[in-house]
């Protein structure tokens, strides 16, 4: 039996795939304490490529509509390992990352969600705003995170992040919750509130993140994160209000409104300079004195109208599909 089950979601082509897998095939913990489940969910599995021999059990699945949760619990009914280890499909473990992880159990002292460091891969070519999602909140928070110390259920990122198999017990990830976004940070929550398990840090777990956003796919990103909060308080209204301190009533509804308003008059203006200074290469900026981190903190502040922009416009269209589809279905049962 396996110490450890890595449980890999992906809908990606094999090139992103393949350095993950390779990396985990370089672990220094030996192979039989280690099981791949690696599970493909709105995309065809690459039959070819996994047909070779890997130092570890290599175990795949497919589910034809992309769902990370649905993808994440066929991996959960099949998983054999004491240790569940989940994993973006983009990340590069480093050799020592699976001796870490147990390790970091054991420092614990207890029952916990172990959180890894993933830090973003450096290209050659750096960009001012590669540097921003780099060093800053922009997508996770790992500089507002201590090494060995616990923090809540918001950091229980699923690229990197270990469960005992015991405390999991037979809770499974919300597939309402699908396609992606939340899936991780609503099961952590339920972790947190019904058995008291909590994030435990352990940054010498490391896995590189080889994911470079461009500046208008993160607001991309973003709108899509305001579309998912909808769901996610349809599904777990608990998670969703201690996530974002309110209920999502008619009044956020209408907070939302008028902030998109208020500040979608200058958004035209402020995202056509930042988009040009996030273009230049970090080699502009001056390094002189921590110049350059100063100068990327100010972009980051200035970058946040737009980022919640993105996020309560994607509420809100979600939230008045909801109520559209919600009369439409008032009419048919009258």
């Amino acid at each position: 039996m396996p110490a450890v089950s890595v449980i890999i979601p992906t809908n990606r082509p094999w090139a992103v795939i393949e350095p993950c897998l390779r990396a985990l095939a370089e672990q220094t913990a030996h192979e039989r304490d280690m099981e791949v489940l690696l599970v493909y969910n709105g995309a065809a599995p690459a039959q070819r490529e996994l047909a070779r021999d890997w130092p570890f059990a290599l175990r795949v699945g497919h589910l034809a509509a992309p769902n990370i949760g649905a993808a994440k619990n066929w991996a959960l009914d099949r998983a054999q390992g004491a240790w569940i280890l989940l994993l973006n499909d983009d990340v590069l473990p480093d050799p020592g990352f699976l001796s870490a992880h147990l390790e970091a159990h054991r420092r614990a002292a207890r029952p916990a969600m172990v959180l890894g460091q993933s830090p973003w891969r450096s290209y050659p070519d750096e960009t001012v705003f590669d540097r921003m999602i780099q060093s800053t909140s922009m997508v996770f928070f790992y500089d507002q995170l201590r090494p060995h110390e616990w923090c809540n259920y918001r950091h229980a990122w699923n690229l990197n992040l270990s469960i005992p198999r015991s405390v999991l017990g037979d809770r499974r990830f919300d597939e309402a919750l699908g396609p992606f976004f939340f899936e991780d940070l609503e099961l952590a929550w339920r972790l947190e509130t019904e058995s008291g398990v909590r994030v435990w840090y352990a940054p010498e777990a490391v896995a590189v993140h080889d994911h470079r956003y461009t500046f208008d796919g993160y607001f991309e990103r973003e709108f899509a994160l305001g579309q998912a909060a909808v769901r996610l308080w349809n599904a777990n209204p608990g998670c969703f209000r201690s996530t974002y301190g309110a209920d999502l009533d008619a009044a956020f509804l209408d907070y939302a409104r008028r902030y998109v308003v208020a500040e979608g008059r200058r958004e035209e203006e402020l995202r056509r300079r930042l988009a040009v200074v996030c273009g230049r290469p970090t080699t502009d900026l001056a390094d002189s004195a921590g110049v350059c981190d100063e100068i990327v903190q100010a972009l980051y502040v200035a970058h946040l109208p737009l980022k919640r922009l993105a996020f309560r416009r994607g509420l809100l269209a979600a939230a008045e599909r909801v109520a559209v589809d919600s009369a439409e279905h008032a009419v048919t049962l009258r």
